[in-house]
């Protein structure tokens, strides 16, 4: 009995085989973070990060920075990151250890929202909603946006990055 051993390249996969045939088929490629990445910030065009010393820089045409999680494509879309940063660096302090309790729907969990208008205000759940920064009462609300100052607010709420 005579044997072939095949190579099959790894971005393929047999499908079956028919007539003594192999029929191969390209592998169904899943999109991954860093095809995003290499989508987004190409060689060719300049992209923003955060730099070791927390500084926004930017570079162009270089390789070396492309898989950075702190990658961005406009310095805006890092003002904004490092403002949800400052945003829960206060709450962190200001709720000194305090998480909420999403088992107690009679505890409302504060947090600053911005209407159409760009009107700030402060809102309150008493139910599991994720993605806000939440503080434990009104009045750490209001010191939060006195510490931080309407703009820095805006920005870390803000949609157009």
């Amino acid at each position: 009995m005579r044997e072939h051993i095949i190579n099959i390249p790894n971005d393929f996969e047999v499908k079956e085989i028919k007539d003594g045939k192999i029929i191969l088929v390209e592998k169904e490629k899943k999109l991954t973070y860093k095809d995003i990445i290499e989508q987004l910030f190409p060689i060719t065009k300049i992209h923003y990060f955060v730099n070791s010393a927390g500084i926004i820089s930017s570079v162009y045409n270089c390789m070396n920075n492309r898989d950075f999680k702190t990658n961005a494509t406009s310095e805006r879309q890092l003002e904004k990151l490092l403002a949800i940063n400052m945003l829960m660096n206060v709450a962190k302090y200001l709720n000194d250890g305090w998480q909420p309790n999403w088992n107690n729907n009679r505890g409302y969990k504060y947090f600053i929202r911005i209407d159409n208008n760009d009107y700030i205000f402060i809102d309150f759940v008493n139910i599991f909603k994720s993605g806000d920064i939440y503080f434990k009462s009104k009045e750490l609300v209001e010191q939060a946006i006195e510490i931080l100052g309407e703009e820095t607010i805006r920005l870390a709420l803000c949609t157009d990055y």
